[in-house]
């Protein structure tokens, strides 16, 4: 749990108040269930619920045949939980009663704080009170929470307005109460159901992550399904997903609000591109959570990684998706998703294929993706024993059953055929269509059957891209890392200081010697070619400003770049920066502070392709070795450093060293320092270390240089 600044709750005993409740208190209540303040005692009466239930309010003596009280100081016992809905000036005070009655939990439905001018300090005073009171409080501006086990039903939202509530191990947290409806509602409706529904508003005592961390220790969650517009300290989502993979539970996120407003500040290339969506993107991949794009998508993936079990694990060479296809102008398309989403394809032993091919026409294909034609559908023999052949193939870890334009009509005919296979062998399978759609009953009978309807072959891959995420992410075990580095950060950005740290932190730079007038290159002990730079002080992004030259041959020309240097920065009597030219890989190590996740690592290609190709991955803070290799492997960068076109391998193992270091130093001085970019870093030969070519350092205080 987390500080009064953003949490105001006690831990699991203030949780189990408000999802475990056997008695409520409506605070505000209306007697009119029309209006919204009135709504949330219809929808957990006709849910069932079978604890007691306190109306409060001076207005009434009775709300719907049940006794309303004028205050939570009159009632016969304290609430489990309270509902509040007053106007938001009276929040504090009614927090303050419940923290007297020795309330646990509550729930604050009522607008009119953080969101509106002049409701901050209210917000404020809410929470203050809640947290001297150990009260546990979602809100304000929330649409409530749902405990469907319970029938514990705290919400006017219209989603909860049914007389009958499906339970499913899938539980919804969502920084938006009309997302969270929906969700729910599309879940009721197809007759899967939930567990949980937590619309949490915003978050003044307690965050999305706050109740994320009690739901995945529930017996209950399989499925936590997360809308993020963003998060407070989202770092702890490696933690978090960490344990959700241990107790099995997949977490699948959509996250809204990916512009780029507010990076432009950033001095640095990869700042600049460091869009929320990238950076959420990456972190999301590094914790192990499935990212979704649209509300749909969120639905399906519930529906899917609830009930269909995970790709198998066949210990072949060459194992992944089986594609058993009708129609064989999709094979292409297919192969194609399949490299898009990163979807293994399996490679047929050689029986399979022999076995394919004495079965098939001449003109089928019995290599997957497989070409099987229509006569698989003239034959029912045929298509049994094709499908058995590839289902039972030793690679085969997953089955995309592609069908043509009769698909609908061909799937219910051999549903049973499927069903069975898909029991005999565990494996996922996915029946593709040609654009139809099934309707809602049938696709959930067939779910139950352990087999999923996709609408066409995009579907199909993307949803088994579902499933080989959440097997990948279980599979992993993050063994956090604890960072000792202890160096002092640099007490201004010029280069004598950005040079001194970067020594603190084992981070060698190239021969450098910074030439004042009067002097050579002449007192560079090395032998060209040489770089000649202004130093990170005068100015920002050297290159585009043309304060570097590289490729100089002898001190002479070193010397006459200098002269050039200081005319083009309309000083004559500037110190200027000589180096010995590095060679190797061109990367970049990258500290970008993001307003959600803190001090986050990126790595990239560096010199020009950073922006050229925005070929950069990001990771939150402490990162692991096994992290940064993962993140690496994913980039074009990697090709370079294991020998591009006949070039020798570079020294890997030196570059994940240095995004350690960097990584520890960044949570070192936290703070102090916002961003840190090294670009580029030459990565040698393997075996031969790397050297750090320039350095940009930003400090956290307002206004700091942040040249290098």
């Amino acid at each position: 749990m987390r500080t009064a600044a953003s949490s105001c709750s006690e831990g699991l005993v203030g949780f189990e108040a408000l999802f475990k409740a056997r008695s409520v208190a409506f605070v505000g209540l209306s007697a009119d269930p029309q209006k919204l303040n009135g709504a949330p005692l219809l929808n957990l009466r006709r849910n069932g619920f079978t604890g007691r239930i306190y109306p409060v309010n001076p207005k009434y003596a009775e709300i719907g045949g049940l006794t309303c009280y004028p205050s939570i100081t009159a009632l016969p016992e304290a609430p489990d939980v309270v509902v509040v809905m007053v106007q938001a000036a009276q929040v504090p005070g009614v927090i303050a009663e419940c923290g007297r009655r020795g309330v646990g939990a509550a729930v604050v439905l009522t607008s009119g704080f953080e969101e509106a001018e002049g409701g901050h300090a209210l917000a404020q005073e809410m929470a203050r009170v809640a947290e001297e009171a150990g009260i546990t409080l979602i809100g304000p501006n929330c649409e409530g929470v749902w405990s469907v086990a319970e029938k514990l039903v705290l919400t006017f939202g219209s989603a909860a307005a049914r007389d009958t509530l499906h339970h499913a191990p899938i539980a919804i947290v969502s920084q938006s109460g009309a997302v969270a409806g929906a969700l729910a509602r599309h879940l009721q409706d197809a007759g899967y159901g939930c567990s949980y529904v937590v619309s949490v508003g915003n978050e003044t005592c307690t965050d999305a992550l706050d109740v994320l961390d009690w739901l995945i220790e529930q017996p209950d969650t399989k499925v936590a399904l997360l809308f993020i517009e963003g998060l407070k300290d989202g770092a702890r989502l490696l933690d978090l997903a960490q344990r959700a993979r241990e107790r099995g539970v997949k977490l699948v996120a959509l996250k809204s609000g990916n512009s780029a407003i507010g990076r432009e500040a950033a001095g640095s290339h990869t700042g600049k591109l460091a869009s929320a969506y990238a950076i959420y993107r990456d972190v999301f991949r590094q914790a192990g959570v499935v990212q979704v794009e649209s509300l749909a998508e969120l639905i399906e993936a519930a529906e899917i990684l609830t009930f269909i079990p995970p790709p198998k694990r066949s210990g072949e060479g060459q194992a992944g998706v089986s594609v058993f296809s009708i129609p064989g102008g999709t094979r292409a398309l297919t192969a194609d998703l399949c490299e898009r989403y990163g979807v293994p394809l399996a490679r047929f032993s050689n029986a399979s294929v022999t076995a394919l091919t004495g079965i098939l026409p001449a003109f089928g294909q019995a290599q997957n993706p497989t070409d099987l034609t229509g006569q698989v559908l003239s034959h029912p023999d045929l298509f049994e024993k094709a499908l058995a052949i590839v289902a039972e193939d030793a690679a085969t870890e997953a089955l995309i059953i592609q069908l043509a334009n009769r698909g609908p009509r061909d799937i219910r005919q051999r549903r049973e055929l499927v069903a069975d296979i898909a029991r005999r062998t565990g494996l996922p399978i996915v029946v593709s269509l040609l654009g139809d759609v099934l309707p809602a009953a049938e696709r959930r009978e067939m779910i139950a059957d352990g087999i999923v309807a996709a609408r066409d072959p995009a579907d199909a891959v993307r949803y088994l891209s579902w499933l080989y995420a959440a097997r990948q992410s279980r599979t992993e075990r993050r063994n956090a890392r604890t960072p000792t580095l202890d160096a002092e950060p640099p007490a201004d950005t010029g280069w004598a200081e950005a040079s001194r740290y970067l020594a603190e932190l084992d981070l060698p730079i190239p021969q450098s010697l910074v030439v004042a007038p009067g002097t050579s290159a002449n007192a560079l002990a090395c032998d060209g070619p040489y770089v000649v730079k202004a130093l990170p002080e005068q100015a920002e992004h050297k290159t585009e400003l043309g304060l570097v030259e590289i490729g100089l041959k002898s001190v002479g020309d070193a010397d006459a770049a200098v002269a050039r240097i200081r005319q083009r920065l309309g000083d004559p009597q500037a110190p200027v920066l000589i180096q010995a030219m590095a060679k190797g890989v061109e990367a970049v190590l990258s500290i970008v502070d993001d307003p959600d996740f803190g001090p986050v690592l990126a790595i990239g290609t560096g010199g020009q392709g950073i922006e050229l190709w925005g070929d950069i991955a990001y990771l939150a803070l402490p990162a692991t070795e096994s992290e940064i290799r993962v993140a690496i492997a994913r980039l074009k960068l990697s090709s370079l450093l294991n020998g591009f076109r006949g070039a020798p391998a570079a020294d890997g193992d030196a570059l994940v060293a240095a995004a350690l270091t960097l990584g520890d130093a960044a949570l070192a001085a936290r703070g102090r320092i916002s961003e840190i970019e090294l670009n580029p870093v030459f990565v040698g030969p393997h075996g031969q270390g790397l050297v750090v070519a320039d350095v940009l350092i930003r400090h956290a205080r307002e206004g700091a240089d942040r040249h290098g």
